[in-house]
């Protein structure tokens, strides 16, 4: 039994509206295998996870997994329940899980389950697994060590207390949030309105102010020349050096790196050569340069700054220990760090004290040694710096930070020129003024840490990550217009017509589609990019205005969304296509995937669903938002009963596009006016078209706009490039269109036919993973509407040998009654477009439809030159002497 695949989908999907983890598994020996036949199986596996009681399965009550133990349940079900329980454990909260048989492949298993912590998701199906592989081999395992490498892993990958913080901020305000990195780089909104931060240094943070943060002598200079009381002092770079300036200082010194960070290195209170000589090499050890200068009395306390404002003080306590009169120092360290609240970095509220060089030290300037045990009550400071991040604790005092000491902090942030700020204060007491207690800023914090102030061990909890939230993001919620688009056909022309009305409204927009991404109306990325990530590479886009993202099936199957929800969701149809992959079998397995970017909307979102289609229809239900029905019926009973609840809907009446919602009409124009329709004969184009106006409208565009910028769209290279283009090549009429289903076929057929040409010619095929059924649709329908055939296959077989797929579609269409002198097959598609066009006359009307379109059309180009020149009559002026053209 082996995995196969572990596969993350981080948005909305088809199993859940959650972020979940699709994992397979081959059984082998294992497949179809009931755990009631496996001896002691069962018996062993409750000893090992006890807490499999608390799962309730699908009975729906405590036990029910056990139940289903006992009974007898396949092992893929087991590893499911046991991977949740490891996860549970481990402090992930899993509300969803689900194993499901693939029918293609004999022993191979679907595991899905919601997950928080994605890493440690991972590694907790891996344990899972291993747990149950372990158990069927009849050995025993060791899940407390399990647990823990999960937790382990989530501690290393999850965001740390500060960054997380800001999440929740963004969240209660609304603002999407993605992360861009395995580390703590986010972006907070959308296109235009976003903005990113990484921990709490945001894209508004001048990077001139963090280098000249990081350069604590280069601080302490500026804020000198400011007016800022700072300590004097000396850079060095070795002892002789080190010793020589205490000793001009003639005070009481500190020393600490140059380039440090976190109270790293630092050592305070020095008073005689051999302290300083000491601390200096630990200081060297994180760098070249080390400072010393005039150690400050007083209190330490770290003042924030986001802005113009403070918001939050605390007084930073050192790491200590207070003695039992029992235990040793390293042994109430120990005790210290079992704390809960404790972890190794920054993703818990206080980190563990850690014994380094530094500690050693303070220790031995204390006559005191780790072996030394502390009278009761005693407490004993094991550093003078008072980080969080050495173990250090914290007290809120913002309510009590003077009005001076505010101003001097601001004043300082601006300074140095950040506008989120960790201010370091050494002062007897907060509440009196600096300039009363001879306060000193010690140092200028970029990038702060927030979690002392959100987590104080005394006091009350300042929500700065809010405050840094409302700094870059003053209003809103950081999104911009999503339109979604999804179905069956109809998608890509849909998507450029919104699109287009948008662009018209001097708007810069997003567009992902089948044949690229285009920024403000430029491709940038070229081929099928209806997936999410193309969704989530327009999102980024720091200009765009507002996105407009056809959004396929394949995509929905295998990554879920790119986005959390649409502001507009269409749905144009749903036809036969694509059944057989991903386990989809049927229509309303279509529909049911289709329905997603339905399902997901907010209630102030708007719907568009074809009121034509019984699968769209039925989406109505499994939505929140406003829907907008469109319909090229007469007297749709589905709009009839949505207009008499006052709802919208845009249909057609006697050849006009009306838009009604509840009594109130408005007329939009003749059918016939929308070039794209091909003069009202395109239905399938009229029902685009209404779900681009019916999009338009709920974007709060007017309908003059839209009848002006849709009448300005056309099925030319220029508007609709690929989809139902016409070209007149030697008196026969040329079209070219990407119709790859059966549905798609017969509505370019249909609409075609009206043309009433001499003849109409169609050279189709199907993609090689459709299947045989699937085939022989596009067959009978292909039959059906063109009076001849020409047969090729795609370059691309999808594990089809040549010749099988053009092979079916003969016989279906002989079996339609068709006449087989007028099929021809062709295999390769350049060859089958020119002699499908070859053999036509003047007054036929021949269809291309395509796999790749750029040579088509360069084989058109070469057609169209070649006609030119030949149809070119010289004039007497081409005439020159010597009789010579």
């Amino acid at each position: 039994m082996e995995i196969r695949e572990i596969q993350t989908i981080e948005g909305a999907n088809v199993y859940s509206h959650r972020p979940i983890i699709r994992a397979i598994v081959d059984l082998q020996e294992w497949t179809e295998r009931f755990t009631n036949e496996l001896e002691d199986f069962g018996k062993r596996l409750v000893e090992h996870l006890p807490t499999l009681d608390e799962h309730y399965c699908s009975r729906g009550k405590r036990g029910g997994f056990l139940e289903r133990l006992q009974e007898g349940t396949l092992i893929g079900h087991v590893i499911e329940h046991v991977t949740i329980e490891l996860l549970t454990q481990a402090g992930q909260s899993i509300k969803y899980g689900k194993t499901m048989v693939i029918l293609d492949q004999p022993g191979w298993y679907e595991i899905i389950f919601n997950y928080e912590a994605k890493a440690g998701a991972i590694e907790g199906f891996k344990q899972g697994f291993l747990l149950v592989q372990t158990l069927l081999n009849q050995n025993t395992f060791d899940v407390s060590r399990a647990v823990e490498q999960i937790k382990a892993v989530m501690a290393k990958c999850e965001l740390g207390v500060s960054t997380q913080v800001i999440v929740d901020a963004c969240k209660e305000r609304g603002i999407p949030v993605h992360r861009l990195n395995e580390g703590s780089l986010l972006q907070l909104g959308y296109g235009r309105n976003q903005r990113r931060i990484q921990a709490t240094i945001t894209d508004a943070t001048s990077s001139i102010g963090v280098d000249i943060a990081c350069d604590k002598e280069m601080t302490k200079k500026i804020l000198s020349e400011g007016g800022v009381p700072v300590p004097c002092g000396h850079i060095v770079r070795t002892e002789e050096e080190a010793v020589e300036a205490f000793l001009d200082m003639g005070t009481t010194v500190v020393i600490k790196p140059l380039h440090g960070n976190q109270g790293k290195g630092v050592t305070l209170q020095l008073t005689n050569a051999a302290e300083v000589r000491a601390a200096f090499k630990v200081a060297q050890t994180y760098g070249e340069w080390v400072i010393i200068e005039e150690y400050i009395e007083g209190q330490h306390y770290r003042l924030v700054v986001v802005g113009e404002r403070l918001i939050a003080a605390a007084k930073r306590v050192p790491a200590h220990v207070t003695g039992d009169g029992k235990s040793t120092i390293e042994e109430l360290v120990v005790q210290t760090n079992a704390d809960p609240l404790r972890g190794d970095d920054h993703e818990k509220v206080l980190t563990k004290i850690k014994i380094d060089s530094v500690v050693l030290l303070n220790l031995t300037l204390k006559n005191l040694t780790l072996s030394s045990v502390p009278e009761k009550g005693e407490v004993v400071y094991l550093r003078d710096s008072a980080n969080l991040s050495t173990g250090g604790i914290a007290e809120d005092v913002t309510d009590l930070v003077h009005p001076d000491n505010v101003d001097l902090a601001v004043y300082a942030s601006k300074l140095i020129g950040l506008d989120v700020a960790g201010i370091d204060l050494v002062i007897e007491d907060i509440e009196a003024s600096y300039r009363e207690r001879s306060g000193h800023i010690i140092e200028v914090n970029a990038a702060p840490g927030i979690r002392m102030h959100h987590f104080p061990s005394k006091g009350k909890a300042r929500n700065v990550g809010k405050a840094i939230v409302e700094q870059i993001l003053p209003a809103g919620n950081g999104r911009i217009p999503i339109v979604a688009i999804s179905g069956t056909n109809g998608k890509t022309t849909t998507t450029r017509m919104i699109g287009k009305l948008l662009a018209d409204q001097q708007l810069l927009v997003g567009m992902a589609s089948t044949d690229g991404i285009y920024i403000n109306k430029k491709m940038w990325v070229k081929g099928d990019t209806t997936g999410p990530e193309s969704a989530k590479a327009v999102l980024r886009h720091p200009q765009v205005q507002v996105a407009v993202l056809e959004t396929a099936r394949g995509g929905i199957l295998r990554s879920g969304l790119g986005y959390d929800y649409a502001d507009v969701a269409v749905i144009t149809n749903v036809s036969n296509d694509h059944l057989g992959q991903y386990g989809i079998e049927t229509l309303d397995d279509i529909a049911h995937v289709k329905s997603l970017i339905a399902e997901v909307v907010m209630p102030h979102s708007y719907v568009v669903l074809n009121a034509d289609d019984p699968y769209v229809v039925q989406m109505a239900k499994r939505t929140q938002g406003r829907v907008i029905f469109f319909s090229t019926e007469k007297d749709n009973i589905h709009i009839r009963k949505h207009l008499g609840k006052g709802g919208t809907a845009v249909f057609v009446r006697r050849g006009t596009i009306l838009l009604c919602q509840g009594s109130e009409v408005f007329r939009i124009c003749s059918v016939k006016q929308i070039p794209v329709t091909w003069d009202g004969k395109a239905k399938h184009n009229i029902q685009n078209t209404l779900a681009a106006i019916a999009s338009g409208w709920a974007l709060g565009i007017g309908t003059a706009t839209i009848r002006d910028s849709l009448q300005e769209f056309s099925s030319d290279a220029e508007h609709n490039r690929g989809r139902l283009n016409l070209y007149e090549l030697d008196g026969v009429q040329v079209f070219i269109d990407y119709g790859h289903n059966a549905a798609g076929i017969q509505e370019i057929a249909k609409t075609l036919k009206q043309f009433k040409k001499k003849s109409l010619v169609g050279c189709i095929t199907v993609p090689g993973d459709r299947p045989d059924e699937t085939v022989r649709e596009v067959g009978r329908i292909a039959a059906k509407g063109f009076q001849r055939l020409i047969i090729r296959e795609d370059s691309d077989l999808r594990g089809r040998k040549p010749g099988e797929i053009a092979q079916l579609l003969y016989d279906e269409a002989i079996l339609c009654g068709m006449d087989p002198k007028k099929i021809k097959v062709v295999l390769p598609e350049i060859e089958a477009f020119s002699q499908g066009l070859d053999s036509c006359v003047p007054g036929d009307t021949f269809v291309m439809f395509y796999e790749h379109l750029e040579p088509i059309e360069e084989e058109i180009r070469k057609r169209m030159e070649l006609q030119k020149a030949l149809s070119y009559i010289p004039s007497q002026n081409d005439w020159v002497v010597g009789g010579e053209f």
